[in-house]
């Protein structure tokens, strides 16, 4: 790949992170109150606010997917070894939560709209939860490290990497203690980071 071509691409992948940011905290911020308001969770998983939600979770991890390469290919030169390990980290917890949205748009929805039933048995799944929590866990780490080796190399938005990092440790704790209030303000914190650090990725490329 010519220079030229590598700076577009790397510009193209900073675009797709800032629209990532964008999308968490609007996806958050309007959709999440509306989907956790349906009580019945067979309900909730055949209404169409969780079908948009959840459609626009895939497009949010899609665009970090890119976003991560970005991050990761402006800074390679000074990346190191914990920034590769970072990077992998981070690529694979965006391919796992990529998974995790594709199934619950196109798999839980039609289990619950054919069979709530065995939505029921498939939520006390132990296996299934492990997949599912396993899979945010891994994303949440790789963008923790990715943002670590950020502000390592000092090529990229400290503060857009200071606010990933926040956001990340954030949501565990604000949303047991204030619920959707919580993860909304977590998020909001998260994506301001993803806007913050995509730009720098676009500019600096």
């Amino acid at each position: 790949m010519s220079q030229g071509r590598r700076d577009s691409f790397i510009k193209y992948c900073g675009a797709a992170l800032q629209l990532g940011g964008v999308l968490l905290i609007l996806v958050n911020t309007l959709l999440t109150p509306m989907m956790t308001a349906i009580q019945d969770e067979a309900a909730m998983r055949t209404s169409d606010v969780y079908l948009l939600r959840l459609s626009l979770a895939w497009l949010t991890a899609l665009f970090l997917l890119f976003g991560c390469i970005g991050v990761y290919l402006s800074q390679r030169a000074t990346a190191g070894v914990f920034g590769t390990l970072a990077f992998v980290t981070a690529f694979v917890g965006n391919c796992l939560l990529l998974s995790i949205e594709w199934s619950n748009v196109f798999v839980l929805r039609a289990v619950a709209q054919s069979a709530p039933q065995a939505l029921e048995a498939l939520d006390s799944t132990q296996l299934l939860n492990i997949g599912f929590v396993s899979g945010a866990a891994v994303f949440a780490l790789g963008w923790l490290l990715l943002a670590i080796s950020v502000l390592v190399s000092r090529l990229l938005s400290r503060w857009g990497a200071i606010a990933i990092i926040s956001g990340m440790l954030l949501v565990p704790v604000l949303a047991p203690v204030m619920g959707t209030a919580g993860m909304i303000a977590a998020n909001w914190v998260l994506g301001i980071g993803y806007i913050l650090l995509g730009r720098s990725v676009a500019t600096e490329s």
